[in-house]
């Protein structure tokens, strides 16, 4: 725990639409602050006597805060947004994402330092919103153990009692996938391989939190309508129930088209699940070489047949996974975290 005497203002209105990536990332900030910090923290105030502003979300009032704390606050911002994964996932979103481009990058500039989750976000914040390198610090996301994590050991306990609890069969092969219902999520790729694959069950966790907003609401609602009898989708549910998917389920699948993190795949991971993406630039910095790639949904097939059909393959990268998750434990994050903050807070102090 930290002795310095702290005051973090954190903006984010994430919480408004639960089911999210931001709202779990501003969740956990919140939770790692909590459990390693003194800092007194506060939410959502537009002015007060601060030596941190932390913003998760792009609002007006995150604007404004920016503008007038600017001089006294060390200002931050997590780069959740970047212009491209807002592209299928907002309606009319290829006609107005140009003309956010000059507000996104008004926030980021007026901030101190923004929190790129990879270093191919990094990347697009430089190319696309012309931002400097040094205004950019790559802080990757991070998962809570207490919430995500399944022992070894208790496993095929947990997947038995779940499996009776939501009506499975023990010898039923459970694909999960985790996230919006939306295009830029692949869920059309889901659904078009769990009417390929009869055999497997498929369960899709998550809802549409921006409703009719979202791209392609009403394609998406028609295919949540009408599912084959292999496919689930659950729509939005309490975060801390989440796990139960995770450990009752054989792999994780995620087919995005965009990401530039993917909290949900170091969530998988905590419980051993085989971890299966599309084939990404962003995932061969972050998660190499823990997990499984295809291009199409062909090549998804066959991975998914092989991990079901060959033990040793499934054994190897379950292991992968809890290697993975091991990497993104949140008291490694608190402390980048707080170095960040405190070699700010320096910084501000000198220049003034």
């Amino acid at each position: 725990m930290l002795s310095l005497n702290i005051k973090i203002n954190i903006l984010s209105i994430a919480e408004k639409y639960p089911g999210q990536g931001v709202c779990s990332a501003t969740e956990d900030h919140k939770f790692i602050l909590e459990k390693y910090s003194n800092y007194e923290r506060f939410e959502n105030k537009l002015t007060g006597n601060f030596d941190i502003l932390h913003v998760h979300t792009l609002n007006f009032q995150s604007f404004f805060s920016l503008l007038l704390n600017k001089r006294k606050s060390f200002c931050v911002t997590s780069a959740h947004v970047v212009p491209n994964s807002l592209i299928g996932s907002f309606k009319f979103s290829r006609l107005w994402v140009p003309f956010s481009k000059g507000y996104i990058r008004t926030i980021y500039n007026l901030s101190h330092k923004v929190l790129a989750v990879s270093e191919e976000t990094k990347n697009e914040l430089i190319k696309d919103l012309k931002l400097k390198p040094e205004k950019i610090l790559v802080f990757r996301n991070f998962v809570r153990k207490d919430m995500f994590y399944t022992e070894k050991e208790k496993k095929n306990e947990f997947k038995d009692l779940l499996r009776k609890q939501y009506g499975y069969n023990s010898n039923d092969f459970i694909i999960l996938g985790s996230g919006q219902v939306q295009p830029r999520k692949g869920v059309q790729d889901f659904y078009a391989l769990a009417k390929k694959m009869p055999d497997y069950k498929f369960i899709w966790v998550g809802g549409m939190p921006f409703k009719k907003m979202t791209e392609g609401s009403n394609k998406m609602q028609k295919l949540i309508e009408n599912a084959p009898e292999n496919l689930t989708f659950t729509g939005t549910i309490d975060r801390s129930k989440i796990i139960d998917y995770y450990r009752m389920s054989d792999v994780f699948f995620l087919p995005s088209t965009h990401e530039t993190f993917g909290l949900v795949i170091i969530e998988a991971a905590g419980s051993g699940l085989p971890i299966v993406l599309r084939n990404l630039e962003v995932y061969k910095d972050i998660f190499n070489p823990y997990y499984l790639s295809g291009n199409n949904n062909d090549e998804f097939k066959n991975i998914f047949e092989e991990l079901r059909n060959n033990n040793e393959q499934y054994i190897n990268y379950s292991e992968k996974s809890y290697e993975l998750f091991s990497e993104y434990n949140d008291e490694k994050a608190f402390n980048k975290l707080a170095n960040i903050y405190e070699t700010g807070i320096k910084e501000l102090k000198k220049s003034e």
